[in-house]
């Protein structure tokens, strides 16, 4: 029920009345049909009868809106608890209302072109030389040394003019550390795999061109775009690592690659690969998980690393033993999912990359100079983006509606936990004779009596029916696996039971194991008994029923009084025009 009322609530559209019609008041507080209108279709689920569903989302909206009113009324808004959950709701979502819509939906058309391809590239850095001008935590570099920088990288791009190779600029002048090593190469990149200008840079050149230098706080770089293809998209795989030490001897090296080659011989050869994982692996990270690495694509693992992998055309294919700086790699594809090629589909997930990104920055900067101008927002405002999170209402209604909801639902949530839910759960005597008054409500449906075994995986669970077949004896379970597994009993109705249904519903019967896949716990049911008699549920046996029951008598007898005090009227002609825009 409350997962119900807050979606009531967060989705309920802000809209003055006064520019409406309006489709109810209560108490003198007037609703427009736009404000219900927005609300029902963005909550309605029924497509079947549309005129029944609008007539019962008008109920329920009315509803929603007495018990919001006698929440205000309550001064519930002035507790500290729904002052602190206001508080961090507006700091977490104010940041989201402060991006210019458009530029956002450019952005996330730009970094799906650029997941399409994948691009090879080469970098050339120039360091600043962290010559600190004060004693701060930032770093704070010369003129002296930013102009030496700059000099030195106007020297390069005359050189790349003149024809020289870009590779032996970058072995003469790269201060970057691994240049020794990967003379300048750093593998394969798509989106979000660099910094946003970076990005932006490569992808803006043509294969085998170079960047103009790109300055950033730690120094001067060049990008070289070198080949283009398709990506590949996203691979799992699992694999057995090797590791080695940085100090190994040769010996040592020697004896892990023959250890890698005889288990990647014993994997070509069928061996179960969870067993050789299980067995060998050094990984900590993925050994406990059968040696899954999920999700793996260009930009993220060393390119020697996600080359192999990206040269596995088919699921379940061994790759060749590869070394790297970590050890030795038998890896085997599990499986692929390709790149979405479709914006539409895309959007979504790469929005969510993008408010992770540095690239959120341009769309939040772009949405301060479209409101240059606008509520006392001026180009000499001291800080622009303090002032506009100050006044955001403003600048942007739905920020408004959206904390309007937000406050509505929380209110609704603290009035029904005072008036209907902590009563119903607190009120025994009352619950009791709820429960008396209407005992013969409360019967049973075709029950039985059975017991409920659950292991901590589906192997033991298995293993443990299994056993019950050959002796039909719930206490050996008890017995015998009392410290992998836990059994429950008690009397249900057959069609609550997993497996067991009317059909079921006999003396004996053993269900299958089914897995739990929050937890991957196993369990499976054992009917002990049939009840024939369709007697009446004692109050314990009704408690969870009658509380429901008695929740709903609560609220339907606090709606009433709520009526009463603020009268409800419903304009016909509004409504009337309203119905009949559904036909």
């Amino acid at each position: 029920m409350k997962k119900i009322l807050l979606t009531l609530a967060v989705f309920t559209a802000f809209c003055s009345p006064l520019k409406a019609q309006v489709l109810f008041t209560y108490g003198g507080k007037a609703v427009s049909q736009q404000e219900f209108m927005t609300s029902f279709n963005k909550n309605n689920t029924d497509t079947s009868n549309r005129l029944k569903a609008l007539e019962n989302y008008r109920d329920l909206y009315i509803r929603f809106r007495l018990k919001v009113q006698a929440a205000y009324e309550l001064r519930m808004d002035t507790l500290s608890n729904q002052k602190t959950d206001l508080k961090g709701f507006e700091e977490q979502i104010r940041p989201l209302y402060m991006l210019d819509q458009q530029t956002l939906d450019a952005l996330i058309a730009s970094a799906h072109e650029h997941s399409q391809k994948e691009v090879s590239v080469k970098h050339l850095f120039i360091a600043f030389n962290n010559l600190k001008l004060n004693s701060g935590n930032d770093t704070l570099y010369t003129l002296s040394e930013q102009e030496l920088a700059r000099k030195k990288a106007a020297s390069i791009k005359a050189a790349l003019l003149s024809g020289e190779d870009f590779e032996k600029l970058i072995i003469t002048n790269s201060d970057d550390p691994e240049t020794a090593r990967t003379r300048g190469y750093i593998g394969y990149i798509t989106a979000f795999s660099l910094p946003h200008a970076f990005e932006n840079a490569i992808y803006a050149l043509k294969d085998w061109a170079v960047s103009d230098p790109i300055e950033t706080a730690n120094g001067i770089h060049f990008f070289q775009r070198m080949h283009t293809r398709d990506a590949h998209g996203k691979t799992t795989i699992a694999q057995v690592l090797i590791a080695k030490s940085e100090d190994a001897t040769a010996e040592e090296m020697r004896q892990r690659k023959l250890l890698a080659d005889s288990i990647h011989a014993l994997a070509t050869a069928g061996v179960s690969f969870d067993s050789l994982v299980m067995k060998y692996s050094d990984d900590m990270s993925s050994a406990p998980k059968g040696g899954i690495i999920e999700d793996i694509q260009v930009g993220k693992y060393d390119p020697l690393f996600e080359e192999l992998v990206m040269r596995l055309k088919k699921d379940g294919e061994i790759a060749p033993v590869l070394s790297t700086d970590l050890g030795f790699h038998i890896i085997k594809r599990i499986s692929n999912q390709p790149i979405e090629q479709s914006l539409s589909n895309a959007a979504p997930a790469l929005k969510e990359l993008i408010l992770q990104d540095d690239r959120k920055a341009i769309a939040a900067e772009a949405f301060i100079n479209k409101n240059i101008g606008k509520n006392g927002l001026t180009a000499n405002t001291a800080n622009k983006e303090a002032y506009v999170a100050k006044h955001l209402e403003k600048f942007n209604p739905a920020y408004g509606a959206q904390i309007k909801d937000f406050k509505d639902g929380n209110l609704l949530f603290e009035i029904m936990d005072k008036k209907v839910w902590g009563k119903a759960s607190t009120d025994l005597e009352g619950l009791k004779k709820f429960h008396a008054s209407r005992a013969t409500q409360y019967k049973w449906k075709q029950s039985v009596y059975a017991f409920t075994i659950t292991a901590e995986n589906k192997q033991t669970a298995l293993a443990i029916r299994e056993a019950f077949e050959k002796d039909r004896s719930v206490e050996q379970i008890k017995k015998m696996y009392s410290e992998v597994s836990f059994v429950d009993s008690g009397r249900y109705e057959a069609g609550e039971l997993l497996g067991v249904g009317a059909e079921n519903a006999k003396s004996g019967f053993l269900t299958p194991v089914y897995t739990n896949i929050s937890d991957e716990s196993a369990s499976f049911i054992i009917v002990a008994n049939v009840f024939k008699d369709p007697s009446i549920k004692t109050f314990e046996e009704a408690r969870g029923s009658a509380i429901n029951d008695y929740q709903q008598y609560l609220e339907d007898l606090w709606i009433a009084s709520l009526k009463k005090k603020y009268p409800v009227v419903l304009n016909l002609q509004t409504w009337k025009t309203l119905v009949a825009g559904l036909h």
